[in-house]
């Protein structure tokens, strides 16, 4: 069979917003890593460095050329005049600089002496705190790397920040045995805190040491068995062992032992992935009322409710985001607003809610919508009109317009006007593939083979590698001529560019049904029936099963086929046939 979806625009409902939420991360933390008001602390350490009282004309140039060189790329002269800049006015800011430079020119000797200078005049840096444990841990200098990596935790712990995640950022940028080693030394100096056994977690687990990891997380739950993150890595570390079961079943567990909203947003968007969509609602439901602020999570909410067909929910929940001006949705909530109503069929209220999209990402598959709806509605020559406009405000997707407007067409069984719009995008983008693809899969639709085949050709002469446009016309020779072996060349090429296509499986099972080859006949088209539930493969394999003797399995297949979809044509013509 071809591929009818090829290009074309906007026609699954909600599949980009379920492939937007399975990307989000969330960004709020556990109860145990919530912030709170605490009290400034006195920074751990103070700079000695006095600078002088004003700018002397050295000092002025050094500063001057510095920030020239770095403009022209002149990254050894930049360094020179930034840390003689830097040594005259105990500038750390220039040292700093100077640092950087050094570092970007892998000159460890260099970046060690900026860096020097830096924590000189700004001890409290823990960006330079940072960059000096790399630089020792370059040069193997393990001593020097723990000496600035317990500067760092204190300076860390003074400013409320978890010292022992900042450090394991640091490392997982650098390599060598050496920072394994570093962050068990400090681990072991603070037994009671469970950031510390975490941070030698991430860090095994960068190295792929997962007994390391493993015993670390073991002592980081024991300390603080509420806490999520620890939850979430062992899960991690078991998946990075291809462990894929286990880790599912690792993450169902701890999401609902210790429900925090990071957990059971983890494993509802698993849930996701896994295409178990009511479950994951139930799983993001439960974040949310733990973390009722979170917008982000009730977007998913509703996306799911949309998914899952609870319209009650999915219209509470849209509006809420809709009339909530901290949530900066109004605009998206009117568009899955518009879904919920076109999913029930209300396709006046959706495009009243669609054309409310006055702007944002939203706004031209709004626009799109609107059209196609408008047409549903009747309204053929407003649709076209919109159409139109739309081809004029958005001339990057002109062709992918033209072949909605004409997919539509030929849905409201008008194929001739579907024809005429498909000739005049061909005239106005002659040299386009996916035109002449679709003008010729209709054409083929109509039994007009002579301009199908027209038109698959001059796509591949354009694109010879495209393998829905093969298959799509050695799928049209092999089930309307007697052209099997030209067919089989097409459909064959077309399997070895796109293996896994169950389109083109079905293709080849069917010119080889048509060959009389019907073992390898049903070989492919089992596999194309068990990778798509489409009804022209489950006609396809009832009428191979038949012809072959397994009349029993054969219509048990078509009348299972034909309770999912009444309306298919070819369905229904080899049930009629059979019968």
């Amino acid at each position: 069979m071809p591929n009818p979806d090829k290009h074309l625009f906007f026609i699954a409902l909600l599949s980009f917003a379920l492939t937007s939420c399975t990307t989000h991360t969330s960004t709020q933390t556990s109860v145990s890593d919530s912030a709170k008001t605490v009290e400034p602390k006195t920074l751990p350490f103070k700079s000695t460095a006095i600078p002088p009282k004003a700018l002397d004309k050295d000092l002025l140039f050094n500063y001057l050329a510095g920030e020239i060189s770095v403009q022209r790329g002149a990254w050894k002269a930049a360094y020179e005049h930034l840390l003689l800049a830097a040594t005259q006015a105990k500038d750390a800011i220039a040292a700093s600089k100077a640092a950087r430079l050094a570092w970007r020119q892998d000159d460890m000797k260099r970046a060690a002496q900026a860096t020097g200078l830096w924590i000189e005049y700004d001890p409290n840096s823990l960006s330079a705190r940072q960059l000096a444990i790399l630089a020792a841990l370059r040069e193997d200098d393990l001593d020097h790397a723990l000496e600035q990596a317990n500067a760092m935790l204190l300076i860390a712990e003074a400013k409320n920040k978890d010292g022992f995640l900042l450090l394991s950022s640091v490392l997982a940028t650098t390599k060598g045995k050496n920072k394994l080693l570093l962050i068990q030394r400090l681990s072991k100096k603070h037994p009671q805190n469970a950031r510390a056994p975490y941070a030698l977690a991430l860090v095994a687990s960068q190295e792929k040491d997962f007994v390391t990891a493993l015993q670390a997380l073991d002592d980081a739950q024991k300390l603080d068995p509420q806490w999520d993150k620890p939850y979430l890595l062992r899960v991690q570390v078991h998946a990075m062992q291809g462990d894929e079961e286990k880790a599912e079943k690792l993450l169902k567990n701890a999401a609902d032992s210790h429900p925090s909203p990071a957990l059971l947003e983890a494993y509802g968007r698993l849930l996701m992935q896994h295409k178990r969509y009511q479950e994951a609602l139930g799983y993001f439901r439960k974040a949310l009322d733990l973390n009722h602020k979170d917008h982000e999570l009730l977007y998913v909410v509703g996306v799911l409710a949309l998914q899952t067909k609870d319209w009650d929910l999915a219209k509470i929940t849209w509006e809420k985001l809709r009339d909530n001006p901290r949530y900066h949705k109004e605009q998206e909530a009117w568009y899955f607003l518009g879904q919920m109503e076109e999913l029930q069929g209300n396709l006046k209220k959706a495009t009243e809610n669609y054309s409310r999209v006055k702007k944002g990402r939203l706004r031209n598959d709004a626009q799109i919508r609107t059209a196609i709806l408008t047409g549903k509605l009747g309204n053929l020559n407003e649709a076209h009109e919109l159409f139109n406009a739309l081809r004029l405000t958005d001339p990057e997707q002109a062709v992918q317009i033209y072949i909605t407007e004409a997919q539509l067409l030929k849905d409201l069984h008008k194929p001739d006007s579907a024809l005429e719009i498909y000739n005049e995008a061909i005239s106005a983008y002659p040299q386009d593939a996916d035109l002449l693809y679709a003008r010729g899969l209709l054409a083929a639709d109509l039994g007009d083979i002579e301009v199908a085949e027209k038109d698959f050709k001059a796509a591949l002469a354009i694109k010879p590698e495209d393998a829905d446009t093969l298959n799509a016309l050695g799928y049209t020779l092999a089930d309307q001529t007697d052209r099997y072996a030209e067919a089989y060349a097409y459909i064959k090429k077309a399997l070895e560019l796109s293996p896994d296509s169950p389109a083109i499986l079905d293709s080849m099972g069917w010119v080889l049904f048509r060959m009389k080859e019907y073992d390898q006949a049903l070989t492919y088209l089992r596999q194309a029936a068990g990778k798509l539930d489409d009804p022209e493969i489950f006609a396809h394999l009832g009428e191979a099963l038949w012809t072959t003797g397994s009349r029993k399995e054969a219509m048990e297949l078509l009348d299972n086929a034909s309770k999912k979809y009444p309306d298919n044509a070819k369905l229904m013509d080899v049930l009629k046939r059979l019968r």
